[in-house]
């Protein structure tokens, strides 16, 4: 970047542009599975109770993370809405922390490659790649751990760049808020791969290392003010806890298997993570001139390593990040997309390279991309007003999950605001101008492609996902379960140690208790179908059971139909 050029309005648009993806559309969606409102408690309980370190909620569980993201629902709740959680306050520190992540991106390549175009391109697509715009729009602790692990990134190749002169208190931070999200990854992490990229920048290895680990071992001191208060609060259950969720998670010695699968299903995720833009990579990979890449590709591994070495050091960077962290999330047992979220700034980089290659050879990709973005908004627009005129065919639904995809189709229906008219609509229209105008050159084609694909996101954000997810959710039941039993507690049996009713216990303000607990006299219960075969009958010498309600849909939550019933011990 030339001296004295500013980035102010750049910064502006691309924060816009995330600011208007995702915060209209926060609270659309219902919590519909049992991650988000397992975090979202955490904040009700924080805040119920008083206690801001180690609550417990659903009656007997204690977090499995560290606080902070907690900590921001709550504050979030208690500024803009009294002290009450919302769906849309939940996941509000995860947008915030993709809009500032994506604004972050932007800036960090703008300032050291001077490719503005390419930069906020980069941004761009890195915030509208499905796997971190869904991170971004849910409650879960993955989009702020992402922030803060490669704002760690960033701001230690700044510390570099300084020549690892004076003391990087915004890197300390990050690493501190990152361990303070979910363990002691988000210092050890940052510091492996950052260590890494000063080697392969020939930096002595003893001089990077100490320095290293001063900065791992300051930004250890506010997390573990934390963490020296749960344990007096928690004692050993949250020692065995923490011990659990970090060392065990990455030796693979948990007591209960968690995600366990082989390293390419790694691969699998970041191919699926990058959709859509994998499609124009193998769209672009057709039209290649395959001999002229295996010609400047002979020559060994030496020379593939001197061009490498040649790159300029963001982009060594940039690959050092991507290559480290894919390795590492490869070694443990326990594998999910989610974990790979740090890589993709740095892929998008890549891909917005690429599809700038493909724009200055006039590749027919692009253009052929261009009518898959758009033929896939028009497709999706006509399925809504099938299903808005009431023509949809439910006798096409069979087997087993016919009942809950009709529920699916339904609640599309009964999505119909002018917010969804709006957003639908814009999408459909974007997609009808792009292919009229823009479909000829490559260099219309593809900013038409990143138009259409936005507003495709809008639609999806504000009217296709929440249309057809809430019938998933479970607030139906935590409403008829307040009218039986406007107060008092809720109990439970779910057989599954490590489930629990998250979404009912979430929407009626954590009554729900397991009923193992106490051992009640009376009171109303929720039980899963499969649940309730033998356990019902175990205890019928001593309970008689009423059934209030049948749940037809299975839980997002047990993964079972729900029944609701009433009980009193037999001498009642």
């Amino acid at each position: 970047m030339r001296r004295g050029e500013s980035l102010l309005l750049p910064t502006l648009f691309v924060l816009l542009v995330g600011a208007l993806l995702l915060l209209p559309f926060l609270g659309m969606a219902l919590f519909h599975s049992k991650g988000e409102p397992r975090e979202a408690i955490v904040a009700v309980s924080m805040l119920q109770s008083g206690d801001w370190v180690l609550p417990v909620s659903n009656g007997d569980v204690i977090p499995y993370k560290p606080p902070l993201l907690a900590w921001c629902i709550a504050l979030f709740s208690l500024v803009f809405n009294g002290g009450v959680v919302t769906e849309y306050l939940s996941r509000l520190p995860s947008a915030l922390a993709l809009i500032v992540l994506t604004t972050w991106t932007f800036r960090f390549f703008a300032r050291r490659t001077g490719d503005k175009r390419r930069a906020v391109m980069a941004a761009v697509v890195m915030l509208t790649s499905f796997e971190v715009y869904r991170a971004g729009m849910a409650c879960r602790v993955d989009m702020l751990l992402t922030l803060f692990m490669v704002g760690s990134f960033y701001a230690l190749y700044g510390y570099w760049e300084r020549g690892m002169k004076g003391f990087p208190l915004l890197a300390v931070l990050m690493m501190s808020g990152a361990m303070l999200t979910k363990g002691p990854i988000g210092i050890l992490l940052p510091c492996a791969v950052v260590g890494l990229f000063m080697l392969v920048r020939g930096v002595n290895f003893w001089s990077a290392a100490w320095r290293l680990a001063l900065l791992g071992v300051c930004a250890l001191v506010l997390p573990s003010i934390w963490y020296m208060a749960a344990y007096t609060q928690g004692g050993e259950e949250f020692y065995r806890l923490a011990m659990e969720e970090n060392i065990g998670r990455l030796t693979g010695t948990m007591s209960y298997d968690s995600h366990v699968n082989p390293w390419p299903y790694n691969l699998l995720t970041v191919v699926l993570g990058m959709l859509p833009y994998t499609l124009l990579v193998v769209m672009g990979l057709f039209g290649e001139r395959w001999r002229e890449l295996w010609q400047s590709a002979r020559g060994g591994v030496r020379q593939l390593w001197d061009r490498f070495r040649a790159m300029s050091a963001a982009e060594v960077f940039t690959a050092v990040c991507v290559v480290a962290v894919f390795v590492f999330y490869c070694i443990p047992k326990s594998k999910r997309s989610v974990y790979l979220l740090p890589i993709y700034p740095f892929l998008a980089w890549w891909m917005a390279g690429y599809a700038l290659h493909l724009v200055k050879r006039g590749s027919r990709a692009v253009k052929i991309y261009l009518w898959t973005i758009c033929v896939v908004a028009l497709l999706a627009y006509v399925a809504y007003v099938v299903v808005q005129a009431g023509w949809f065919p439910y006798g096409v639904l069979k087997g087993r999950h016919a009942l809950e995809n009709a529920m699916m189709v339904t609640s599309l229906y009964n999505h119909d605001s002018w917010v969804a008219w709006l957003g639908v609509s814009v999408s459909a229209v974007a997609a009808a101008v792009s292919l009229t105008l823009w479909r000829r050159r490559a260099s219309e084609a593809w900013p038409a492609t990143l138009i259409s694909l936005y507003c495709l996101y809008v639609a999806f954000g504000c009217t296709y996902q929440p249309g057809v997810l809430n019938a998933k959710s479970d607030k139906a039941i935590a409403r008829e379960v307040e009218r039986v039993q406007p107060q008092g507690p809720i109990y439970a049996h779910v057989a599954t140690d490590m489930l629990r009713f998250f979404s009912v216990d979430f929407y009626t303000g954590d009554r729900v208790k397991p009923f193992e607990l106490t051992n009640p006299e009376e009171g109303v219960m929720l039980v899963g179908v499969q649940d309730a075969r033998t356990w019902l009958p175990a205890n019928a010498d001593k309970y008689d059971f009423y059934l209030l309600k049948h749940f037809p849909t299975r839980s997002p939550d047990i993964r079972q139909d729900v029944l609701l019933l009433r009980f009193r011990t037999k001498q009642q």
